[in-house]
């Protein structure tokens, strides 16, 4: 890869890892921005405390170093993505060196430097997702029952949530354009065609946090539901599964995940059976 396309991916990283320290002291915060990586993350090695693990991916492998490990690749001149040995083997060195480290030492360094708040400009953005984000993120019991958030009015007005206005593009994992699929499947909820968006995990629907947000403002703010392997997330109601389970990485693992329902409450038990018995 050439210089600077690799200038890019260490720039954007910097900015996610300063983004996130920071404001590493205040708990919501860092708790929601590295809940969405738990799928994945804890399950990641070498042995490291959680919130090691979450970090690394939160702001390395969840980074633009994506587009370099996907079809994608052509953007930074590549003939061929980085292969998941490479990627494995990045994200074990980070563990490894970043283990070794407190977080308060990060967090001043972090305030020293000049860096792009990529986490705080993506939840202005999004503000009712990131506050139901919230909740799941800071939930300690399986379920949760709630009025419900009005927090629906972005602070950007340019953001209209109409996936009508998006071209075709074929999307990596980083990538804020939405793909064909995804806009079909969002033009079925806003229409009310269906009531529930399935992935299998959030690393399915984006590695992009702002992507994450964008596509969950448009399902709570029409109603409808996001539903992972571990998660039931609507506004008024949250569920999660008592052991999450890993993040598949095949379509034999997606089939796994929906088989077992051990540790789920009702309404995640019944959405992952319904889309079992459908994909049989």
């Amino acid at each position: 890869m050439k210089y600077r396309y690799r200038e890019q991916i260490v720039a954007d990283i910097k900015n996610r890892m300063c983004s996130l320290l920071f404001k590493w002291d205040d708990e919501e915060y860092r708790r929601t921005i590295l809940f969405v990586t738990d799928e994945e993350a804890l399950f990641y090695e070498p042995y490291a405390a959680a919130e090691v693990k979450e970090f690394v991916v939160a702001t390395i492998r969840d980074s633009m170093l994506e587009v370099a490990a996907s079809v994608n690749c052509a953007q930074f001149k590549m003939e061929d993505p980085l292969s998941d040995k490479k990627i494995r083997q990045m994200t074990s060195d980070a563990i490894a060196y970043f283990r070794q480290y407190g977080f308060e030492s990060l967090q001043e360094e972090a305030r020293s430097m000049e860096f792009k708040d990529v986490y705080g400009e993506a939840i202005k953005k999004y503000p009712l997702a990131w506050e139901i984000l919230k909740k799941t993120a800071l939930l300690t019991a399986e379920t949760l029952q709630f009025a419900g958030t009005n927090e629906t009015v972005s602070e950007y007005e340019d953001q209209k949530l109409d996936c009508k206005t998006y071209n075709k593009v074929v999307c990596d994992g980083y990538s804020l354009d939405f793909d064909d699929y995804l806009k079909e499947e969002l033009g079925n909820l806003i229409s009310g065609y269906t009531e529930v968006l399935y992935v299998d995990s959030f690393k399915i629907l984006s590695r992009n946090f702002e992507k994450v947000l964008h596509v969950l403002q448009i399902i709570l703010e029409n109603g409808r539901t996001f539903v992972t392997s571990n998660y039931y997330i609507s506004n008024g109601y949250i569920e999660k599964r008592k052991e999450i389970l890993r993040a598949a990485h095949s379509e034999k693992d997606v089939f796994e995940n929906l088989r077992n329902r051990r540790g789920t409450p009702a309404e995640l038990r019944n959405i992952l059976k319904g889309m079992a018995d459908a994909e049989r």
